[in-house]
């Protein structure tokens, strides 16, 4: 038997001082009286190695140095600069991890993460996924605690890890907060075991629907709100960045007759932390409070100290979803609503309450923050811990530049203020308005700093939403702050004054060793955009206005055009990538546009789809064999069917139909010497035509199959796939948010959800780990 010596976590003293305490005498003396001590001869010595198998070098041994460890014959002591252990054959050796308990293993030659996190493990009743977990965590912890943060010549441990009460067996999510929260007064930031080799679609700072919640990507939580005029009476007027005068009196009587808005919509605990939130504003007005604002703590003029609470589930009444905003009497402008704490500088993405959990002179409140300056560019830190594990952030959705075809759509002149209700012509078609739709957009409607609000919801003018996201300052600074590679998704119709304001404020701001990456707008082959329509109508103008073609070669000739003036302004092509979106079905479509004119000489890669999903029901040819698919999803009844209609090798659409198309753009991307990345991609389980009474079972498994662990699967599958099919970088969609009736498109359902219960994000994590980094030369 093997006798320990065990002390109560925190307050287990570091390997020196075990010698001082007599304690190795203790565990000889335990040993000897039960059996354990004999053997201690020269001829059983034996010697080895404490390694970490480098995962983010091809898990190529680098010695583990300062690791305290213990051996009844060797007594208590630390790992020496080769990693060294003393031991007799046959003996267990006890490790010291922070301040836990330790870990007792059978000691040999060579030790690594995998054989203690089988030590820590030992009787999980899941075995395998535990070690797989511990061995992350060992590994986020030994790279985090190198004090040269240079793995290449081996990790020799910071004191500051005999310090750390960790469980190492939790998830790797878990592990990493916890870690950071505890090393945040270090300055020390968590290292990954891991380099990001994926991309991330963003979404909206609001989303058009109020039963969607999107991820809030900013500490001061009122740049989510809605813009006033969505909810207040229609007579109010605005300054010119969007802040109401005074309530008229014409608003009397009237429904709505009060200034309001409104924001996180639908948001559940973890959205945003509850807590106390500074409110900071200007004017002589006063503000009311509702929804998940419980109470005002203190208030003077300008700044009001309140509670907010998320709560655990929604309420059946959907305006207590929300936290309401209303201006009682006054004006006021420049609303902050900024979150409880600050961040430490150097380390943005761990929230710390106060200056305790920050080395001396480094705590950057963010109340104090915006008390001096409205426009200061602070993220919420939970959203930037999400991004930090990508290489590369679409911005397409945060700056809101892929607009619907209804953009252009004549309201219905009964119903003038309705947003969403159109004029028909005697066909009953929406008509749109033609000059509307080949209008330019100028660099100053950009949505910019001062603004109000960034962004707004479906209770507004779709013109009104085009390109209002995030200002360019803002999507530029988060790539700085994450130092990930920005992927701008370019309007449609901007003007080349627009580009090259654009160009020259990325090429200016962007940190020296970033790449901008250039897609001119998005899916404009999709009739559902905008864009698509533009581009048919511009695309008379090169010839032959019934060609078939016309809209693919109008796209890829102002590619080009848009190409050409981001490598005027930036200097060069050195630090840009220039994408030509294309579909991932059509691999045609990709070919005729590399070879339309002079196309192929200004661009870097073809960015395509990667989705999955399987044939919805019989209408398409390539469905109608029940041979091969024996049952369209229209016809699921169980989670089970929805699997076994993705893994159909007949289905076109399926996890097979997906490889062949990778496949075949791979082909293209090759005969013309271009990289190939996915632009967007994941699962691509959406609603068709459906019965009415089958509608609701069908969403609810639909999100079933999202969260089932053998999404997880198929989405490691996917990226496999597109490995080996020689894809590069490949944009997962998106960011977390809640799952609706439109699709689950979330990679999780919010920031703050468990790796263990997000499968998407826990495939694309283990395959990302599996590959330790870029797997393609010059990332």
């Amino acid at each position: 038997m093997l006798a320990q010596i065990w002390f109560p976590k925190g307050n287990l003293p570091r390997p020196s001082t075990y010698l001082k305490l007599g304690v190795m005498a203790a565990i000889v003396a335990a040993l000897s009286a039960c059996g354990g001590g004999g053997g201690n001869t020269s001829s059983n010595a034996a010697s080895g190695r404490v390694v970490l198998l480098n995962p983010l070098n091809g898990n190529a041994q680098v010695s583990l140095t300062g690791l305290g460890y213990s051996t009844p014959t060797t007594g208590t002591t630390e790992t020496t600069s080769s990693g060294g252990i003393t031991y007799q054959t046959g003996e267990n050796i006890t490790l010291f991890l922070g301040n836990n308990a330790p870990v007792t293993i059978p000691a040999k030659t060579s030790i690594s993460q995998a054989d203690i996190a089988a030590g820590l493990c030992a009787g999980s009743a899941d075995p395998t996924g535990c070690q797989y977990n511990t061995k992350k965590n060992l590994e986020s912890f030994f790279l985090t605690l190198d004090s040269d943060h240079n793995s290449g010549n081996g990790i020799q441990l910071l004191p500051v890890a005999d310090t750390l009460s960790l469980a190492f067996t939790v998830s790797t999510d878990q592990f990493q907060d916890s870690l950071a929260q505890q090393l945040s007064s270090s300055g020390i930031s968590v290292q990954q075991a891991f380099k990001p080799s994926l991309g991330i679609n963003t979404e909206a700072g609001q989303s058009e629907q109020s039963t969607i919640s999107p991820p809030v990507p900013y500490a001061d939580i009122f740049r989510v709100a809605r813009p006033f005029h969505e909810y207040s009476c229609k007579d109010a007027t605005y300054d010119e960045n969007g802040w109401p005068d005074a309530l008229p009196a014409s608003c009397t009587g009237k429904n709505p007759a009060v200034i309001r808005t409104f924001l996180l919509d639908s948001a559940i605990k973890g959205a945003v932390p509850d807590g106390k939130y500074i409110v900071l504003y200007e004017g002589n007005g006063v503000l009311e409070y509702s929804g998940y604002i419980k109470r005002i703590i203190s208030h003077t003029q300008g700044r009001d100290e309140v509670e907010v609470e998320l709560p655990a589930k929604l309420d059946s009444v959907a305006t207590n979803n929300r936290i309401g905003l209303k201006v009682v009497s006054g004006t006021v402008k420049n609303i902050r609503i900024v979150m409880p704490g600050g961040i430490c500088e150097g380390t943005p993405s761990v929230r710390v309450d106060d200056a305790n959990g920050c080395p001396s002179g480094t705590y950057r409140s963010f109340a104090d923050t915006f008390a001096a300056n409205r426009n200061a560019i602070v993220f919420n830190p939970a959203y930037l811990n999400f991004l930090k594990d990508f290489r590369v952030v679409r911005m397409m959705n945060l700056m809101g530049s892929s607009p619907s075809y209804l953009t252009c759509a004549k309201p219905n002149p009964a119903n003038p203020t309705n947003p969403n209700d159109f004029e028909k012509d005697a066909d009953g078609k929406i008509v749109i308005d033609q000059t509307c739709l080949v209008q330019d957009l100028l660099w100053e409607q950009r949505s910019e700093m001062d603004d109000a609000v960034w962004g707004t919801s479906g209770n507004s003018f779709r013109m009104e939403r085009y390109a209002r996201g995030a200002p360019i300052e803002v999507q530029v600074e988060l790539a700085n702050q994450l130092n990930a590679h920005p992927w701008f998704n370019i309007p449609h119709n901007a003007t080349e004054y627009y580009n090259r304001q654009f160009a020259s404020y990325v090429a200016s701001h962007l940190k020296p060793g970033l790449k901008a990456h250039i897609e001119y707008s998005n899916e404009t082959w999709n009739g559902i955009f905008w864009a698509y329509h533009y581009m048919l109508k511009k695309g008379e103008e090169l010839g032959n206005p019934t060609d078939a073609w016309r809209g693919a070669n109008y796209y890829a000739k102002q590619a080009s055009k848009v190409f050409q003036w981001w490598e005027d302004e930036f200097g060069g092509t050195q630090r840009l990538v220039r994408l030509l979106g294309t579909y991932q079905n059509d691999s045609n479509r990709t070919d005729r546009m590399l070879a339309y004119s002079d196309v192929k000489q200004y661009v870097d890669a073809v960015a395509t789809g990667g989705y999955f999903y399987a044939c919805w029901d019989r209408a398409l040819a390539a469905c109608q064999d029940t041979s091969k698919v024996p049952k369209p999803l229209v016809e699921a009844t169980s989670v089970n069917d929805i699997f076994t209609a993705i893994d159909n090798p007949n289905d076109p659409f399926g996890m097979s139909g997906v490889n062949s198309q990778f496949q075949k753009q791979a082909a293209v991307a090759s005969k013309y010497g271009k990289a190939l990345l996915a632009y967007e991609g994941g699962q691509h389980l959406t609603l068709g035509t459906i019965a009415a009474e089958r509608r609701q079972n069908m969403i609810d498994l639909m999100h079933a199959a999202n969260r089932d662990p053998r999404m997880g699967d198929r989405y490691q599958q996917l990226l496999n796939s597109w490995k080996a099919a020689g894809g590069q970088t490949f944009t997962l969609f998106s960011v977390p948010h809640t799952f609706s009736q439109y699709g689950s498109f979330g990679i999780k359902e919010s920031l703050l959800q468990a790796r263990s219960s997000a499968p998407k994000y826990d495939g694309a994590m283990k395959f990302q780990e599996t590959q330790g980094k870029c797997w393609w030369s010059g990332c």
